[in-house]
């Protein structure tokens, strides 16, 4: 299991350094800060095609194209701070499992026995519970909790 895990952090930390070597793509879309008041709102943002990356209670983060306009919502550029990560606790069965967590595109921190840890955005815990794994969040902020 130790050497897994070796293996599994060193995988990660050349996949990191690659991903990061590549340039940026024109074509991406930048992310914007978008108002909400009721969940008819997210709900009709989603059905527009919107991909959700945090949900706050009063905001979403979605990567941006021209139906945010369409939506007559009050939208603005985000700020760092709107990135909110949660911490997670994920169960995992599996070797199956762990390779949907490791590919899910969330911060891993750690995999011991049938759980792994990390931060994810809201848009990776959603695939992931859509995969059928169980996520709890362990804490809404995770840079909060890190700084404890």
């Amino acid at each position: 299991m130790l050497r897994l895990n070796i293996l599994l952090f060193a995988w990660l930390i050349f996949a990191g350094c690659r991903s990061e070597q590549q340039p940026q793509q024109a074509t991406q879309r930048p992310l914007q800060k978008v108002y909400y008041k009721s969940n008819e709102e997210v709900q009709r943002l989603r059905a527009a095609g919107a991909e959700i990356i945090v949900q706050q209670p009063d905001y979403v983060i979605i990567k941006t194209d021209h139906m945010v306009g369409m939506q007559d919502l009050k939208s603005e550029p985000i700020k760092e701070s709107d990135l909110v990560q949660r911490l997670v606790k994920i169960y995992v069965k599996d070797s199956t499992d762990r390779q949907i967590v490791v590919n899910s595109g969330i911060d891993l921190w750690q995999v011991q026995n049938d759980t792994a840890i990390g931060r994810a955005y809201d848009i990776y815990i959603e695939k992931l519970r859509q995969a059928g794994l169980t996520v709890e969040i362990i804490a809404q902020h995770a840079k909060q909790r890190e700084e404890k």
